[in-house]
Order: structure tokens, then sequence, then C-alpha cells
């Protein structure tokens, strides 16, 4: 028996395993075949070490709640975590126990995408804007907005339905990450975005915690410090700054003042990424073997095969000397975190109906 799924014709066999990646991109390949180099990075075994074994039916939605793509975490420490995701209401809180206590921000996000939370406990959404030309949502999107952990509303920054990078504008914030200093640092510039939207300019951002403008640093490119679209920030324990360069398969180490000191490939295709009081590091790789629409300066062209041969899943591994640990296969998240107890948090984009979490959310335990 075949079956058709969102990344081509698979055997029954076959699809078991991807059935459990829990995240399919949402693109077709374009051949009912996958190619040799896609069959590898769709596979969902590895001989590397796992440690880790996937929580079933956690968490649980609240009634009347529909799961959306899970894409920004914050682990609260005890095991449970702050999650928003792409439906209504976007921002949640889930306890250890897997419930969901407290939900906001309704009706404000077009497209959920970079969350974090500063030194005063605030939360900051992001919204990407549409990923193409919606009519829908005009004047909306393109926005960070800044929130309590009880859902008071207290600033937005960006101009609604305006994509462009300028000192109070965002093309389009994908991650955020809070510096040593208390200043938050965007990443700004989504692939595939809007014809509307400004198509170069990719970029981080840098804003303190009352929302004002410091300064941007990069732009379109793949050289040194240059970024095609920046989708995952974290700070190790040096305070250097580790961004997830989706688009040019890497990830980019640089210094306090955001300046380039050494770029990774050996993560894969870096979606998400985390990094914990000791430097462990993780990493998702959601996307290496789709085929799926990126900028035309991408090193696979504006439509091709992404980062062939590598392989999806969540790589862990030291951001001090880049290391790599462990390897988790047959998952497919875009949302990353992790937590000092040893709990991983992964946010599927897609497939959330197959995943054994019961869901868009995967909560990694060591076995």
């Amino acid at each position: 028996m075949v079956r058709m799924t969102s990344l081509g014709w698979v055997t029954a066999g076959t699809a078991a395993a991807w059935l459990a990646l829990g995240g399919l991109p949402s693109a077709q390949t374009g051949s009912q075949t996958p190619s040799p180099l896609q069959q590898l990075s769709r596979r969902a075994t590895s001989t590397m070490t796992n440690p880790y074994r996937m929580l079933e039916n956690w968490p649980t939605l609240r009634p009347g709640m529909t799961w959306g793509a899970a894409i920004g975490l914050i682990p609260d420490g005890t095991g449970g975590t702050w999650m928003m995701f792409r439906s209504e209401p976007p921002i949640n809180y889930i306890t250890a126990a897997g419930q969901i206590t407290k939900s906001f921000g309704d009706g404000m996000i077009v497209q959920a995408h970079g969350f974090c939370m500063d030194h005063d406990g605030n939360l900051w959404a992001g919204d990407s804007g549409p990923f193409g030309d919606d009519p829908s949502t005009a004047g909306r999107g393109f926005q960070l907005h800044k929130f309590t952990q009880d859902g008071e509303h207290l600033l937005s920054l960006g101009k609604p339905g305006v994509s462009a990078a300028g000192q109070d504008t965002f093309i389009g914030p994908t991650a955020c990450a809070v510096a040593p200093d208390g200043n938050i640092i965007v990443a700004d510039g989504h692939w595939p975005r809007p014809s509307t939207a400004q198509q170069d300019g990719d970029r981080l951002v840098e804003i303190t915690p009352a929302g004002d403008f410091v300064r941007a640093v990069g732009r379109l490119g793949a050289g040194p410090g240059e970024f095609m679209g920046p989708h995952a920030l974290a700070f190790d324990a040096a305070g250097r700054l580790f961004v997830a360069d989706r688009s040019n398969n890497r990830v980019q180490v640089l210094d306090r003042d955001l300046q380039f000191v050494d770029e990774w490939r050996h993560f894969g295709r870096p979606s998400g990424i985390t990094i914990l009081s000791d430097d462990t590091l993780v990493v998702a790789d959601s996307e290496s073997g789709a085929a799926i629409p990126g900028p035309p300066a991408a090193p696979e062209g504006e439509r091709g095969v992404r980062n062939p041969g590598w392989q999806v899943g969540i790589r862990i591994g030291s951001a001090a000397d880049g290391a790599l640990h462990a390897f988790i296969p047959g998952t497919r998240p875009e949302g990353m975190a992790a937590d000092e107890q040893g709990n991983i948090f992964a946010g599927l984009t897609g497939g959330c109906d197959q995943s054994p979490s019961g869901g868009c959310l995967q909560k990694w335990v060591k076995r």
C-alpha cells in the first residue's frame, strides 16, 4: 500500500515512520518519488546516541481550543512551559502536568513567530506577518508585542501591516532573545514573505526593555555576519549569541558586540535553538530535505530541496566547543526549548495529529 503525504509518495512501511515525525513541510516536493538525498533526510532512525523519550498525550488543551503550530516555547524551570502557537488564544502557560492555566492574546497575532521573556518576567511575542500575499491580513502583522504574565498588553513595536527594515518597523520578526545586559535582540526577516514585504535587509535588531531602538546588525547575504532568514537566537554562558541562520544552513556564533566569530554547519538546517546554563546546545532541524520556497540567493535557489541529505531531528551538543553528543530522530520541530531538569520541548508546525504527544507540542524526557 502507498499513501500520499505532503512529502510525496511513501510506502505503508515508511509511512508509519514518517507519521511519527509529526511535522511535514507544507509544500509539495514536485516529485512523486523522493530523491535518495531526500530519503536520507527523512529517515526516522539513527545509530547516534538518543537518551530521550517522548511523553504521550502531553499536554492537554482546554475545551474549545484547537491545535496550531507550536512555534514559541519558554520553559518555567519546573517541567512546565509557556507556549505561543498559531491558534487562539496564542499565548498559553502549561504546567508540568500538561494543563493550561493561563491563556491570552486573542486576535492580536497574524503569524506567531518569536517568543522570549525579559529580565522582569515580561513576555515578548513576535508576529512575522503572513508568509505570502493575503488580503485578509492587510494592516496587521510584522510586529513585536510585550505582555505581562497575566496577559496585560504593555506595548507593541513595528507598524501593523508594514514590512520594512527600519528603526520603527520590522521585515518580519521571527525570534527574540535577552542579552546579558537586559536588552532584547530580535531576528528579523522570514522566508517566504509577501511580495509587498521588503525583499532584502535580513538583520538582527537590538532594542531596550522599554522598546527603544538601539541598533541593527547585518544584512541579507551568506557571508560572515550576514543573514538569510534568521529564525532562532540563544545566548551562551559567555554572552555569545548563536543565530539559527536557517536559509544559509548554518548556526552563526557572534561575540558580545554581535560581531562574527564562527559558523557551524554540523547541526543541520537550524529552525530552533536553545542553550542551557552548562552550555548544552540543542538545535532543531525541521526543513532539511524539504522542497519549500526560499530567498532567490539561497544556496539551493528560490525553489529547491533544502540542505539535501541532512537528517531532520534534534541535535544536542556543546556551545563551548561545538561537539555533537546526541541526536533525536523521528521529529521535525521548529519551536525549540529545554530546561535545566533535562526536558526538551519541541514545537511542531505540521503533522500534529499524528504525533504521539497528541498535538503540536512534544515533551522529551530522559530515559
